[in-house]
């Protein structure tokens, strides 16, 4: 008898909502630490610490290139510190004392003409100085100047050439539905007034109270601005004098979770929203968790935490990372696991994370990268860098696009994209899948007991390395699914994985536990019918 293939194995990625049963051959019903490229499975790449000996706890993290130069900034809840490169310095603002930040709320950051903007819903605004269009390490944060006494924001971002501050408190009043913009900055400067009263600037303030809920981010898309309440969304147009800008409620319905739980990506905004997450375009909120991962992952969501969710992008790998504390984690209480969403292929993956508070692209050396071809001491069976593009796990260029993730809880800066350990511990990688019914036609059939005998992974690793591969069996959907294994293989030198295994229902699982990189583009399995007993009979 042939043996019964599964190929196209990245084209569902991992699918929670539906029953295994249901799903087709080529789905998968668990997993973590795996990513979907090409129409494969992968092992997630590793992470290292970069920017070592940082000097607070990092909640927040962001990057600023401008004018040739490059800067990872990072906010605690008390002090905001800079790395050039080189050094960490401490650019808390010099008047003002210490920042009251909380790890719930977190910061905000935006750029506006070059000046890196960051605020905390505690404290007013702080703004970083350029000096001939360029920051220095030697200035310090300031409070945004012009600003308004006694008055700070949720949240605050730029748009076209002003500042929009969102859910304001005044006085230590909260209007939590308004929105206020400053006037129009001038080149390389902030807005000199916020002055709404005033009729001779373009400063102005609008009250978005036709729904419930309190505004909590807002993030530009494409010509327009989009505000996002917790159960609606707005969308807001520059339209000149005298009213400068308009309001349209986009969503009566639909808002986003959490500060920061918005990210723009060619195809709009993805957004993490309450129980669900959602594409808007701009004209319209799609929703794109249903009867794939909606009920886990919102089951999985540590509830009392939720507000410290944040969504990230990997431009380099078109993926989008929706951040959570998971319903386990009550210890560290910072974000622990990532739903992983493929813009390019659509499918969803889940992955652990260090405990972090924040995670943001930008530009940072792989510190496994040797400087030259000379200083590299690997060979070409065993090195994972790439010689022929100009990317951040390559030899051309050692300061790629990656991500850079702060971990308040361990007191680090990882870069993710660096070998293939958590850090200094090695990572568990896996891929399940459990409910197959095919026979040994290759039909699904769940009255038919099947055999299987072996299963043949089409599949490659870094040299040297071995796979742990599962089968399990049950004889019934209510029944506890028994797994055989682990039999380790090596794509190298073997071409199947021998088992002995009988059920109606039948999974497998592929597994690595150490320093090393897998792709697997499918697999077959040897099938034998032997009958159907134990079915009943209608």
């Amino acid at each position: 008898m042939p043996l019964v293939p599964v190929t196209n194995v990245g084209e569902h990625g991992i699918v929670k909502d539906i029953n295994a049963w249901q799903l087709p051959p080529n789905a998968w019903t668990e997993g973590n630490n795996i990513r979907v490229e090409h129409n494969a499975i992968q092992k997630s790449p590793g992470y290292l610490e970069v920017m070592e000996s940082c000097p607070i706890a990092p909640y927040f993290i962001t990057n600023l290139e401008v004018g040739g130069a490059n800067y990872w900034i990072v906010g605690g809840l008390a002090k905001i510190y800079v790395h050039n490169g080189t050094t960490w310095t401490d650019i808390t603002r010099a008047s003002g004392g210490d920042y009251s930040a909380t790890a719930r709320e977190n910061w905000t950051a935006t750029v506006l003409g070059g000046i890196l903007v960051m605020s905390n819903g505690y404290d007013a605004p702080q703004f970083w100085a350029l000096a001939a269009g360029i920051p220095a390490v030697t200035t310090k944060m300031a409070d945004l100047t012009y600003w308004p006494a006694s008055t700070e924001c949720k949240s605050l971002r730029a748009f076209k050439s002003f500042l929009v501050a969102l859910n304001v408190t005044k006085s230590s009043v909260p209007y939590t539905s308004l929105v206020k913009w400053s006037t129009a900055a001038a080149t390389q400067a902030v807005p000199v007034s916020w002055d709404e009263t005033s009729p001779t600037v373009d400063a102005g303030e609008y009250a978005l109270e036709d729904s419930k809920g309190i505004i909590v981010d807002g993030l530009p898309l494409r010509g327009d601005f989009m505000i996002y309440k917790q159960y609606s969304t707005y969308k807001m147009s520059y339209v000149g004098n005298p009213f400068i800008f308009s309001f349209i409620q986009l969503s009566p319905n639909v808002g986003a979770l959490a500060k920061n739980c918005v990210r723009e990506f060619d195809g709009g905004h993805f957004v993490m929203a309450y129980g669900d997450m959602y594409i808007n375009t701009g004209d319209r909120l799609t929703s794109i968790l249903p009867h794939k991962m909606r009920d886990f992952i919102f089951n999985d969501i540590n509830g009392d935490e939720f507000e410290k969710c944040f969504v990230t992008a990997d431009y380099n790998k078109t993926e989008m990372w929706a951040c959570y504390v998971s319903s386990g984690n009550v210890t560290n209480a910072q974000c622990d696991k990532a739903l992983v969403w493929n813009w390019s292929n659509n499918t969803f993956t889940l992955r652990d994370l260090p405990n972090v508070g924040f995670i943001e692209f930008g530009t940072e050396g792989n510190p496994l990268a040797p400087g030259s071809w000379n200083s590299a001491t690997s060979t070409w069976a065993t090195d994972t860098l790439n010689w022929n593009e100009s990317a951040a796990t390559s030899y051309f260029n050692l300061a790629g696009k990656s991500l850079s993730m702060a971990s308040p809880t361990n007191t680090k800066i990882y870069r993710d994209n660096a070998g293939n350990k958590a850090d200094t511990a090695d990572m568990t990688s896996y891929i399940q899948r459990t409910g197959l019914t095919l026979d040994a036609q290759g039909q699904p059939n769940q009255s038919m007991v099947k055999r299987v005998t072996a299963v043949y992974p089409m599949m490659s690793a870094s040299t040297d390395s071995t796979i742990n591969v599962y089968v399990g069996h049950q004889m019934s959907t209510e029944q506890a699914i028994t797994w055989e294994g682990p039999v380790v293989f090596n794509p190298a030198t073997q071409s199947k994985a021998s088992f002995n295994v009988t059920g109606k229902y039948i999974g497998v699982k592929f597994e690595s536990t150490g320093d090393q990189t897998w792709r697997l583009d499918g697999y077959s399995l040897d099938i034998k019918n032997a009958g159907t007993r134990g079915s009943r009979a209608y």
